[in-house]
């Protein structure tokens, strides 16, 4: 009897002692940004360091915090205050200290200079960007330019200042640190800083590594005239660069390289050496440096220039399932349908289950829309990523609309995702009732295509409706081009 009141007085006790301790620290809470001002301004920089870090984690937008840390970025006589106090404001995002970060792009450290860097990119998205500042760590196979943690690029609807994009290719061309180079570079490729395309050419000059930085940017900013900055390096003395040199041009789709790939393709492989090939089928990743006419068929393939016919046909019925891979992905965006009984008998006889879906693809094509659905439903599959390259470039937007409201959801996310890249304005009216009627995902992604639909159409978001909603500031995610 005795120990139930004991037991049932120590739980009232152990209740009444948890609420006191979630009030201390309510309290504590609410003391803590004038506590962390004050550490601002404390003698020993470890204490300033601290406080400028855990003010950039509340992200509070207040004109005290944001005036005191761009103090501290500005005059702190201790580097690492500065870097903070930048990744601070960053992390913030108040635009009226903007100054203050391009201030710290030409900050004497580089330290600070490349957490400016880190910090100009937070601006607009901080998802998954500490590549821009990591090592790297592995390879996609259907986009060998872009590894597996550095699939961030931002909306094309959201408008990046071109201060920014000036300050990061002055970087990329300039800093006397290669480490803060190649962070610029990254940073450029997520912004899509396409005006600074020409300071990334001349970035070209340093060394293998940040050449193959570049290559990678040009993807992510997808402006196909960046092309003619690779085509030098095709014929250059490092295989790895030489053939993402070749990759890059082929993913950007730019045609004048048809020729100098056609004239590295006829040179035939190296006599050097084993093809290296590492792969990992489970995670997807893996080195990939396959022969050089091999590299010059997979990027002609990719550009699908008619002057490469001839040489797609001779690869049909090569004993390299890549090769005939890559030959009928070539003939499938020429769209010639004289091949497409000779692609329709390969479809019976072929076996390799990627080898296959390049069959359907083409196929499709070639006139029969029919086999479409044969690729729409591989998006939800260890194939997925094939089917969405393939996906996106569908001989009319229209073909897409019956799987906007598959019951799939990873179709229909894959598909409402790619209509927002090739839309039209009639696809706009397909997509506005699933903004309405749908699930959070689908509402999102469908909102996210129609606003950049609507940027490609009229150079803005919401240009069409005349509302003023993402005017270009909001960040936003995307994974692909």
């Amino acid at each position: 009897m005795n120990s139930g009141r004991y037991a049932r007085a120590s739980r009232i006790l152990v209740g009444l002692f948890t609420i006191l301790v979630v009030s201390v620290v309510a309290v504590a809470e609410e003391q803590s940004v004038d506590t962390l001002l004050t550490y601002l301004k404390s003698p020993v920089a470890q204490t300033r360091r601290d406080a400028a870090h855990k003010l950039g984690e509340r992200r509070v937008k207040d004109q005290a915090v944001v005036q005191a840390l761009a103090a501290a970025a500005r005059g702190d006589e201790d580097e690492q205050v500065r870097a903070e106090a930048i990744h601070a404001l960053g992390r913030i995002k108040d635009l009226s200290t903007l100054d203050v970060m391009l201030g710290g792009v030409k900050d004497s450290d580089p330290g600070v200079r490349r957490a400016a860097i880190k910090a100009l990119v937070a601006l607009y998205t901080e998802h998954d960007i500490d590549f821009i500042t990591n090592r790297r760590t592995g390879w996609n196979r259907l986009n060998p330019l872009l590894d597996t943690d550095d699939h961030e690029v931002i909306q094309r609807y959201v408008l990046v200042d071109p201060a920014i994009i000036k300050a990061l290719g002055d970087e990329a061309r300039d800093d006397q640190t290669r480490d803060n180079r190649i962070a610029a570079i990254r940073a450029l490729g997520v912004l899509r800083g396409a005006d600074a395309i020409p300071q990334l050419a001349d970035a070209m000059t340093s060394d293998r590594e940040v050449r193959i930085e570049v290559t990678r940017a040009f993807i992510k900013i997808g402006e196909p005239s960046a092309g003619q900055y690779l085509v030098p390096f095709f014929h250059d003395s490092d295989k790895r660069l030489r053939n993402q040199a070749m990759f890059a041009t082929g993913m950007l789709k730019y045609h004048p390289a048809a020729e100098p790939l056609l004239s590295i393709y006829g040179e035939g492989p190296e006599k050097k050496g084993p093809v290296t090939l590492v792969s990992d089928k489970i995670k997807g990743t893996f080195e990939y440096l396959p022969p050089r006419d091999e590299a010059a068929l997979w990027a002609l393939a990719l550009i699908g220039d008619p002057k490469a016919e001839q040489t797609f046909v001779e690869n049909l019925d090569d004993k390299n399932t890549d090769r005939r891979q890559y030959a009928v992905e070539g003939l499938a965006r020429i769209a010639d349908p004289r091949y497409k009984d000779q692609i329709s008998r390969m479809l019976l006889t072929d076996h390799n289950s990627d080898l296959k879906l390049a069959e359907h693809w083409a196929m499709y094509k070639m006139g029969d829309r029919g086999e479409l659905q044969q690729v729409v439903r591989r998006l939800d599959s260890s194939q997925s990523e094939q089917a969405e390259q393939y996906v996106s470039e569908v001989i009319s937007p229209a073909d897409l609309y019956p799987y906007v409201d598959s019951s799939n959801k990873a179709i229909r996310l894959a598909v409402i995702q790619v209509l927002g890249r090739i839309g039209d304005q009639e696809s706009i009216g397909i997509l506005k009732p699933v903004t309405l009627s749908s699930g959070h995902s689908a509402a999102d992604a469908a909102t996210d295509a129609i606003k950049t639909i609507e940027w490609r159409l009229w150079g803005r978001a919401n240009a069409g409706d005349g509302s003023d909603d993402a005017n270009g500031t909001r960040p936003r995610r995307v994974t692909g081009r």
